[in-house]
């Protein structure tokens, strides 16, 4: 019953001609905004695959430059692999080692005020000397010095750098803890 009331009274309701131009406007709204949908879906559908199609290629470019980042620190890791294998097979004596470090004080301008020399054995097989430096120099030089020992035919590696100040001077004193591995000799087999 409340059903047919309720139309009754819309029916009533829409001889009113603010009532009629009323629902004029809510038709032309719907109209408009169906229109407006209907030029506005297609273009948002195509942004939306444009932005996926670009997603897509950033995603593959990002592949690829990591792919050729892997590759080419596949290619130094296999340089210096080579590189460490060469190093590690150099049999340097202990004379050949100082003369080493003194060449390249002399170099950097850094004097080599003391040194001892220390065999010594790594967890593994291979041997090592083990070398404390005692260094003068200025700043700068003994940082060339400290970053050109990876350029000796062995592979020498700082252990440990302590340095401190000369005062009233621009020199630094030092003690460079350096440990180099060398070759290790062929074991002969044991006559039975």
């Amino acid at each position: 019953m409340n059903l047919k009331r309720w139309l009754a009274d819309l029916r009533y309701s829409a001889r009113h001609t603010w009532a009629r131009a009323g629902l004029w406007a809510c038709a032309a709204a719907a109209v408009l905004a169906f229109v407006v949908l209907a030029f506005w879906w297609p273009a948002q559908r195509e942004q939306a695959a444009l932005e996926d199609k670009i997603i897509s290629k950033r995603r593959t470019l990002i592949q690829a430059q990591q792919a050729d980042e892997l590759s080419s620190a596949y290619a130094r890791a296999h340089k210096d692999v080579a590189l460490l294998g060469k190093k590690l097979q150099h049999a340097a004596t202990q004379s050949q080692l100082v003369e080493s470090f003194a060449r390249l004080a002399r170099k950097h301008g850094v004097k080599i005020v003391s040194e001892t020399y220390e065999e010594g054995r790594a967890a593994g097989a291979q041997p090592m000397l083990n070398a404390e430096l005692s260094v003068q120099g200025n700043y700068p030089a003994l940082r060339d010095f400290l970053h050109e020992l990876s350029s000796l035919p062995t592979w020498s590696e700082v252990q440990e750098v302590r340095l401190e100040s000369v005062q009233g001077a621009a020199t630094q004193k030092g003690r460079i803890r350096v440990m180099t591995y060398r070759h290790a000799p062929a074991e002969r087999s044991k006559p039975s």
